[in-house]
């Protein structure tokens, strides 16, 4: 009795290199955000704060001379009252100073954190870059080949049937294969990388 290939629809091959082609360009949009935010949390800490932070420490070391320079002033106006009658002159440079230790603070953790954002920014982009690499070449190569598949499927089912039954005609085509193997013959089906190249284009 003979036998009939399973073959039912190559729209559905067709569907589905239209999902891996999407999901290809959903997952490089991905990648590539993921690097500008990357990139510009790297900005904001090695670029844009360190300047703010540098300006603000200048200004609250203008706040400190201010308050001592008031202080002094004070003393010298009024030396024989009591110590404690210039309390809100000394809580003003109390509250310069503690400004001008959290500026200091910020300054030092922003070299800190710019170096480490380096670091792992680095180790993180290798990572992406390989990751590109798979979701442009392979699964473009995927596309490709689910192209050439499905041109072959659509030639099959378009083709007249085999004459006699189909045992023999496979028979036949196995045959045929074995001879043109022994002469060195590619009878795999598999296109080869400038095959690739050439319907690429038509494939995506």
């Amino acid at each position: 009795m003979s036998k009939q290939a399973n073959i039912t629809s190559v729209e559905s091959l067709d569907a589905f290199r239209a999902d891996v082609r999407e999901f290809q360009q959903v997952a490089m949009r991905e990648l590539m955000s993921m690097r500008q935010d990357v990139q510009k949390m790297e900005t904001w800490i090695t670029l844009d704060q360190p300047p703010k932070w540098k300006i603000r420490s200048r200004k609250i070391d203008a706040e400190i001379n201010n308050a001592r320079s008031d202080l002094e002033r004070a003393k010298i106006s009024r030396p024989d009252q009591d110590p404690r009658i210039f309390v809100e002159h000394r809580k003003a440079l109390q509250r310069a100073r503690a400004k001008q230790q959290v500026a200091m603070d910020r300054i030092r953790d922003l070299k800190r954190w710019g170096g480490l954002i380096k670091t792992e920014s680095m180790i993180m982009n290798s990572g992406l870059q390989s990751l590109g690499h798979v979701v442009d070449g392979e699964m473009t190569r995927l596309i490709v080949m689910l192209k050439v598949l499905a041109d072959h499927l659509d030639s099959y089912l378009k083709s007249p049937p085999p004459p006699g039954g189909f045992n023999e005609w496979a028979a036949e085509m196995q045959e045929q294969d074995r001879d043109l193997s022994r002469e060195g013959e590619d009878t795999t089906g598999v296109p080869t990388e400038e095959s690739i190249d050439d319907i690429k284009d038509d494939a995506t």
